[in-house]
């Protein structure tokens, strides 16, 4: 998806990530790693914990992430744990499609994501949301009524013109990736 002119002047505003006040973190696991992906490396989420709270005053940040139930993905969520994140999970859902009778897989957080949000209202100040779903464009004009700076951080080409437009930053992921990325031994 191309981006407007006004778009591409705000992602490219200087911005430095250092807010004034407190900010909450929400990340929608399932869009950052899709985003991760496409950009051809993996998400070091301690890199990434680390590098939020050398920008920003961190009050909270939640993953949102599906439960897969095996020692290795238990294993990431414990380190994630230790290392600051609250976890929000739920099990897959695999709902099974009536034309063809393959399974699609399902584990939307839109929702946790945006009653999270509005719960916390009043303990931040900025608010950084990892996702590009325009569903959260509704949540975003919310908080931003509400007095609240947000940053939208995604993939260009994952994140959604709605979004770009009420947000007031944009941040492309390619512009961190080499501070938030695994190494090739991890």
């Amino acid at each position: 998806m191309a981006l407007t002119k006004n778009q591409v002047k705000k992602e490219e505003k200087n911005f430095s990530l250092k807010l004034n006040g407190k900010t909450s973190v929400f990340i929608d696991a399932a869009n950052i790693e899709l985003s991760a992906k496409d950009l051809n490396f993996k998400v070091d989420y301690k890199k990434l914990h680390t590098w939020l709270q050398n920008k920003v005053k961190l009050q909270f940040i939640g993953f949102y992430t599906v439960r897969f139930d095996t020692k290795n993905h238990d294993a990431f969520l414990t380190v994630l744990k230790r290392t600051g994140y609250k976890l929000i999970t739920k099990p897959l859902k695999l709902i099974k499609n009536r034309r063809n009778g393959e399974h699609l897989r399902k584990a939307n957080f839109d929702v946790e994501i945006a009653v999270d949000a509005i719960k916390r209202l009043d303990t931040f100040d900025n608010c950084i949301l990892f996702s590009g779903d325009s569903d959260f464009n509704y949540l975003i004009k919310e908080l931003q009524n509400k007095g609240k700076t947000v940053i939208v951080a995604s993939l260009r080409y994952h994140v959604s013109r709605e979004l770009v437009e009420s947000t007031d930053f944009y941040l492309d992921l390619r512009k961190i990736k080499n501070e938030i990325s695994r190494s090739e031994s991890q």
